[in-house]
This record gives C-alpha cells, sequence and structure tokens, in this order.
C-alpha cells in the first residue's frame, strides 16, 4: 500500500509538449494574447528546434519544430484528436480572463462561447 504525505503530491504542471510548422507565428499569439514573454529557442541540431514559451508561474509550454514532421498540419474537430484533445489555461483573474477573452475574439480565435 502507498502512503501519501498530506494529499496530492502534484501541484500543477511543469509543462505540455506541443508540436507546430510555425515557432515564430505560436509565440507571437502566445505574447499578443497572454502577455507572455517571447519563446526561449533552443537550436542544438539541423531540422530541431525546441522553444520555451513562459505560460506563468515556473508552467511553460515545450513547443517542438520538426522538419519533415506533418503532425501539426492537422486539424481535426474538438474531441477527435487523440488522448489529449486539448489544454485549459488558468487566468490570473476574472480581469484577466476578460482581456483574455477579448484579444482572442478579436483575432478570431475564439467565439463568445468561451
Amino acid at each position: 500500500m502507498r502512503s501519501r504525505v498530506g494529499g496530492v503530491l502534484l501541484d500543477g504542471i511543469n509543462h505540455l509538449a506541443v508540436l507546430t510548422g510555425d515557432t515564430e507565428r505560436l509565440s507571437r499569439f502566445y505574447t499578443e494574447v497572454f502577455d507572455a514573454p517571447p519563446a526561449l529557442t533552443i537550436e542544438d541540431q539541423p531540422g530541431f528546434r525546441l522553444s520555451l514559451i513562459d505560460i506563468g508561474d515556473g508552467r511553460e509550454l515545450n513547443v517542438f519544430e520538426i522538419s519533415g514532421n506533418t503532425e501539426a498540419e492537422r486539424q481535426t474537430p474538438m474531441f477527435g484528436r487523440g488522448r489529449l484533445d486539448h489544454v485549459g489555461l488558468q487566468a490570473a483573474s476574472l480581469e484577466a480572463f476578460e482581456e483574455i477573452r477579448r484579444r482572442l475574439i478579436a483575432r478570431g480565435a475564439a467565439d463568445d462561447f468561451v
């Protein structure tokens, strides 16, 4: 039997790994919508780029751009995307949520359902 030390042993997400075909575009999106700093990019081998996007409180997106990998081009409807369908980010406050929502709607990335 496993013991628990005062409850859940996790306190959140450290990072999420995502694939992209355009690191700069994704970084700009997170900067413009969420005020995230520009991605820190590590390119240590040809055809492989890892970029880190700070999404707050020590959490980050690990963004991989890999030459020849077309997975990021697939656009499938919600609940048809595989085991991990989507990620919900937590706004820092209700005011931050409203501003994020406004920015998403303004750029056509969300409707008023959000």
